[in-house]
């Protein structure tokens, strides 16, 4: 019982805490919008200039 008991106290110090999670979880969600955005700012773009060289190239 004693050797069982070492082990578990010897792990609980490298076990995550709420708090961890959540910052944890925080930081990939911006990380996740920062990506998206990106991507929608560069969709936009290449968008716009597709429409602007149709349209002059169309006249």
């Amino acid at each position: 019982m004693e050797i069982r008991l070492t082990k578990l106290e010897a792990v609980i110090p490298t076990l995550a805490t709420k708090e961890d999670l959540q910052r944890d979880m925080n930081a990939q969600a911006w990380t996740i919008i920062r990506w998206i955005t990106g991507v929608l700012i560069a969709a936009t773009t290449a968008t716009t200039a597709t429409t602007y060289l149709i349209t002059t190239v169309a006249k």
